[in-house]
């Protein structure tokens, strides 16, 4: 099944650390698929902002980015972004990061717990996976209740690994209270939770957070979703994103959530 309304708001340029092709040659990409929208959203990886020189490419990607949307008029809507890792790991790079531009969303994602290694450093056959999950949704609850960002990026991250490359089995019925938890917040705060398709395309096979998560947020009054590839590269743009919306559909949403200057968007999904 095609969908009209494909829109891709997570994407990483060669101004993330990780990423790999300038935002010309990825918009390029996405105005070939038929991409209406997306929202670069380069990381800034608060534990590290200023020893890895974040602070100076969150800017440059901000500029491209702006460079990008006039060359891109009436093609391709461009939107400005950010993803803003572990946040509260350092609130004065958090800070920084928030106020030097002006961003459409603010993605926010959490990528190691407190004095740990990013979670697909870490070897789970030699880890107390249920201890590391637990203080990994902790984790996330407490970024949830500071709020400073619009959308809760790639929910049940570390399951890409542990499930995913490592093939230990998890039952998210043993963190449902912390999940739940989670969830109320974004709804009371009328934040946004991502449907990430990057899984798709790993070991995993499946989005973060998966059906189960989508359905119980709805289940709880959740209405904004947006949904983002995590491209790292251009020929991921857009990847598996009508997967997503088609998952969207069999959980009851009938609109993704897109953003501009900080406010949530609704858009058909048709």
């Amino acid at each position: 099944m095609g969908y009209k309304n494909l829109v891709d708001f997570h994407v990483h340029t060669d101004n993330s650390c990780d990423g790999h092709d300038s935002l010309m040659v990825m918009s390029e990409r996405a105005a070939a698929k038929g991409i209406r929208a997306i929202a670069v959203t380069d990381h800034a990886e608060c534990h590290r902002y200023y020893k890895d020189n974040f602070h100076l490419a969150i800017r440059y990607s901000h500029f491209e980015t702006l460079k990008a949307k006039n060359a891109f008029r009436g093609q391709l809507a461009i939107m400005t972004g950010i993803e803003l890792g572990q946040p509260l790991h350092n609130l004065e790079a958090a800070e920084d990061a928030l106020s030097a531009n002006r961003y459409d969303i603010v993605v926010a994602g959490l990528h190691l717990i407190r004095g740990g290694d990013d979670f697909w450093k870490l070897d789970y056959h030699n880890a107390n996976v249920p201890t590391l999950l637990h203080a990994y949704f902790d984790e996330i609850y407490e970024m949830v209740c500071w709020g400073r960002f619009d959308s809760l990026a790639h929910l049940t991250y570390p399951l890409r690994y542990i499930e995913g490359r490592d093939q230990i089995p998890v039952d998210l019925a043993d963190y449902a209270e912390q999940i739940d938890r989670i969830l109320e917040r974004l709804i009371a705060d009328g934040k946004s939770l991502e449907l990430n398709t990057q899984g798709y395309r790993t070991e995993y096979g499946r989005p973060t957070p998966d059906m189960d998560i989508l359905r119980r947020y709805k289940e709880l009054g959740g209405q904004y979703v947006t949904i983002g590839s995590d491209a790292h590269y251009a020929v991921d743009i857009g990847a598996n994103i009508e997967d997503g919306l088609s998952l969207l559909k069999q959980a009851d949403f009938d609109f993704v959530t897109i953003y501009d200057q900080r406010e949530p968007i609704l858009l058909p999904i048709i």
